[in-house]
């Protein structure tokens, strides 16, 4: 895999795999990994929740898109990015430009559920919007879901698998 792929991009919504799946794949493979949410939650020594309480959704953003970058410069990794970060045309094209990127596709009901049985959601997934979870997840996942099509080389619906069998799809797909 290495020789044919500089660096895999996970994008998806929230808790559609990309972190777990990310981990797996990395080690799997031998590869570095990278989350950019740990990566920018580490650098600002703050919670998702504290930084977008304190300034906002456009600033992490922007966080956002400047850890990509730097991630970006960095070959043989999986990363695992933001929910959002098919947002901006910028990042696509720097994933584009070094990597391949994989969307982990998830239905509405799916992450529902995987919300509100991981405790990290409170921390690290601030709402996007002033509905309530049910209505954002389907307002969110309707807006991005082109925005990910777009984005994405390949795709996996990651709803009933469990992260080795995502693993396992994703590397037949890398396979000579």
């Amino acid at each position: 895999m290495q020789s044919k792929v500089t660096n895999i991009y996970l994008i998806g919504y929230r808790c559609s795999g990309k972190s777990t799946v990310g981990r797996a794949l990395a080690d799997h493979c031998g590869l570095g990994f990278y989350d950019t949410d740990e990566i920018i939650t580490a650098g600002e020594q703050k919670t998702i929740t504290e930084i977008v309480a304190g300034r906002g959704w456009p600033y992490f953003r922007e966080l956002e898109k400047q850890c990509l970058q730097r991630v970006a410069k960095k070959k043989s990794k999986v990363v695992a990015t933001g929910g959002g970060i098919v947002l901006h045309p910028d990042n696509i094209a720097c994933m584009h430009s070094s990597g391949k990127v994989l969307w982990l596709r998830v239905k509405p009901q799916t992450v529902l559920h995987r919300l509100s049985r991981d405790p990290a959601t409170e921390s690290c997934r601030p709402a996007l919007t002033r509905q309530d979870v049910e209505k954002e997840i389907l307002a969110t996942l309707a807006a991005r879901r082109e925005l990910y099509s777009q984005a994405a080389d390949l795709s996996f619906r990651t709803d009933r698998m469990q992260p080795e069998e995502i693993v396992a799809a994703i590397l037949r797909t890398f396979s000579p």
